[in-house]
This record gives structure tokens, C-alpha cells and sequence, in this order.
């Protein structure tokens, strides 16, 4: 919409570039998928783009409008419906951004479940959680709170929910005593298949990915789970075998290696401190980068300082695990169990 406005002012610009028509081929996939009357109906993934959308019916839109003011969390797409309505909680949201990061605002605002969700699951996987038991406790208990029988997005009181962030709750949810019911992954399912989005027109690998995770964590019965991971498994496979392990949301140190200990290793068999040790080379630290509107990083979620923590806590455990091997080594011979039948590896 705004290079439709830039062109009605007669303003130079390249408006026949082959990636602005990459663009709006795009968008016409995912229109052709959610029609426009039916955006105007029921809240979609849409509403955070907007600002990419011409001829839209604001009066029907701003009914959608979420509760802080917003257009599914997203700035731009808020600041186009401000320019174009003068909606007063939409200037409040803008306004409060503004003055919370100083002159800017982010990609997205806010993302309080997912930078909740993946804090934890960071922690967990680098084996340096139970240094942060009471404030895992707190944030699982923020998001129990917030979760639905739809399921959820990636900031509370959403109307849009995704299969990512509600793969990751379930999962880090039921691990941590809670009672979900699967039953939250039927809103994701269609004909078969899994979605990450309703209309989406490609699915994100570290969406099928979570939702594999989240299917390992099951109870003889749960047939909706024994799908889920049929599917996922189906997509990921498929995915290495075409070499085609990466993710529109996200640049990572090693998501092929990532993807393929969880399928190799499902989480009933994979032991904490192998995990830990596979995850040490896996994680990117500050070098993990998020694609949204623009580029930006998480530095709660990846960081160095979870990085440096967690390979001085593996190195002091194998020190410990090695102290404990040469004491049973020094009893094994102090006495004399080889006399008693006893192999040295045995011990």
C-alpha cells in the first residue's frame, strides 16, 4: 500500500523491481487463501501486515483491533491504521511504544509468551536451568495463566493463535506438572495436515519443528499428538533429505543439527547432559538472529552470557564425573574385586 501511495505521488522508485513483484505475488497467494471479505470477519495472521494491504474497510477492521490498541502487535501495521482512521487506542499504543524504547519502536510489541517460552527452553537445553528454578516457576505459572483451550501467539490476549508458540507451551507446560489437553492442536489441523497459521502459504520449519517436540511429550491414546508427529516428522524428513533446513523466522547457528537430534533422539531417549553437550555446539549465542519486518536479535533467548555460563557448568560436572571415576577406579583396586570376577569396565 505505501509503494501504491508513492506511486500516486509520482515519486521515482523502481515499482517494477523483481522483488517487489516477488512481494505482491505473495501477497496475492495469501489473499487467495484468507479472502479479503473473510479478513474483515475473523482475525487473521493479516492484521499484522496491513500496511501491505490496499482497499481494506477500516470500520470492519478496527472491530478486530486487539485488546492494547494494536493490530496484532505489530507497529507498522498499527501506524498505517492510525494514518488512515486517527483511532484513538491506536495512538495510544504508538504513543506508549515510542516513549518505552526511547524514539523507536521494535518489530513487534509486545512478545511476552514467546520470550517467556523460549527463555526456558534455552535454559533447559543448555543444562543450566536448575540455576533458575524459582524464576522458571514464575513464568511457567505467567504463562499457564494465559493459555487457552485455542491455544496461544507470542503475546498474551491474542485473538490470532500459532502452532509455534502453543507447540512450546504445551510441551514446557506438561513437563512442568501442568494439565493441558492436546486437544488445543485440532485448531491446527486440516485435512490432514498441520499449520502453523490458518491461510499461511508455507509452513516454517521451526514451527513443525516445536510441534514435533511437543508430540513426543504424549500418553497412549492421544491420537491428535500421534498425527501431529507423523506429519512433522514427514515435513522435517523431507526437509533434510532436500537439504532444505532452514527457517523464514529465524537465522541460527545449526538448525539442521537441531532438527536432526530431535528426530534421532525423540525425548524419551535422549539423556539431559548428551543433550547439553550436543546443544553447547548448536546454540549461536549473540550470532542468532530473528527475521521478522526487519532483522533483530532476542538477547534474552540468545546471548553469550547463557553460553559462558553453561560450558563452565558442563566442564565443573565432567570434572566431578571424572573425580567419581577415578574414585571407583582407586576402590576397584584397593580391592581386589578382579580376584571376585569383576571386569574393570563392569565398574
Amino acid at each position: 500500500s505505501l509503494v501504491e501511495a508513492a506511486r500516486s505521488l509520482d515519486i521515482d522508485f523502481p515499482y517494477d523491481h523483481p522483488s517487489l513483484n516477488a512481494i505482491y505475488a505473495n501477497r496475492d497467494l495469501k489473499l487467495k487463501r484468507i479472502p479479503k471479505d473473510m479478513m474483515h470477519i475473523v482475525p487473521t495472521s493479516i492484521l499484522h501486515s496491513l500496511e501491505g494491504m490496499p482497499g481494506l474497510d477500516w470500520q470492519r477492521l478496527l472491530k478486530l483491533q486487539s485488546r492494547d490498541g494494536s493490530f496484532l502487535f505489530s507497529p507498522s501495521s498499527t501506524a498505517y491504521a492510525l494514518m488512515q482512521t486517527g483511532d484513538r487506542k491506536c495512538l495510544a499504543y504508538i504513543d506508549r511504544i515510542v516513549k518505552k524504547f526511547d524514539g523507536g519502536v521494535p518489530n513487534v510489541y509486545p512478545v511476552d509468551l514467546f520470550e517467556h517460552l523460549w527463555v526456558v527452553d534455552r535454559l533447559e537445553r543448555l543444562g543450566i536451568s536448575r540455576y533458575f528454578q524459582r524464576e522458571i516457576e514464575h513464568i511457567m505459572d505467567y504463562v499457564n495463566r494465559h493459555w487457552t483451550e485455542d491455544g496461544i501467539c507470542w503475546a498474551r490476549n491474542s485473538n490470532v493463535k500459532d502452532v509455534d508458540d502453543t507447540a512450546m507451551a504445551f510441551r514446557l507446560l506438561r513437563l512442568h506438572g501442568y494439565n493441558v489437553s492436546p486437544s488445543v492442536f485440532k485448531n491446527f489441523e486440516k485435512d490432514g495436515e498441520f499449520f502453523c497459521f490458518v491461510g499461511q502459504s508455507t509452513q516454517a520449519v521451526t514451527g513443525m519443528y516445536n510441534l514435533n517436540r511437543a508430540s513426543q511429550i504424549s500418553f497412549p491414546g492421544e491420537d491428535i499428538l500421534q498425527r501431529a508427529r507423523s506429519f512433522s516428522n514427514e515435513f522435517l524428513r523431507e526437509r533434510e533429505a532436500q537439504g532444505t533446513l532452514h527457517d523464514k523466522w529465524i537465522i541460527s547457528k545449526d538448525l539442521p543439527g537441531e532438527v536432526q537430534y530431535t528426530l534421532d533422539f525423540p525425548w524419551y531417549a535422549s539423556l539431559p547432559r548428551v543433550e547439553a553437550r550436543t546443544y553447547l555446539d548448536q546454540y549461536g549465542g549473540n550470532n542468532d538472529v530473528w527475521i521478522g519486518k526487519t532483522l533483530y536479535r532476542m538477547p534474552l533467548v540468545n546471548n553469550n552470557t547463557y553460553l559462558e555460563l553453561a560450558k563452565l557448568d558442563f566442564n565443573r560436572c565432567q570434572a566431578i564425573h571424572q573425580q567419581e571415576l577415578h574414585g571407583l577406579q582407586k576402590w576397584f583396586v584397593e580391592n581386589d574385586l578382579k580376584a571376585f570376577g569383576v571386569a574393570p569396565e563392569d565398574v
